[in-house]
């Protein structure tokens, strides 16, 4: 979490949504590999934290909500080392060739 900390010393919001837009755009990119579209661009993120971190590290997992031939949908979780989740974020990818 070293230099993603807003001025109150808590995991900065933006950086979780970083996380979980770098997350979901990785699932959408190979999604979109395997149908000819390998090129993912984000067209909706939204984020609800739900608990803050000052320390330690925390990880992502994306799991497909919907892997159309077109749009992809992605929900990203982020937990704390207790796996607390921290926050829950939903990315929405259009998929180019």
């Amino acid at each position: 979490m070293e230099g993603n900390t807003q001025p109150f010393g808590l995991l900065h919001g933006g950086a979780s949504c970083v996380l979980a837009e770098t997350l979901g755009s990785i699932g959408a990119t190979l999604h979109g590999s395997t149908i000819g579209r390998p090129y993912a661009v984000g067209v909706d993120i939204s984020a609800t934290h739900h608990k803050a971190a000052r320390t330690g590290l925390v990880t992502g997992v994306a799991t497909p909500l919907h892997r159309g031939g077109t749009v992809v949908t992605y929900e990203i979780v982020i937990t704390d080392e207790e796996d607390q989740r921290i926050c829950t974020a939903r990315l929405t990818c259009l998929l180019r060739k």
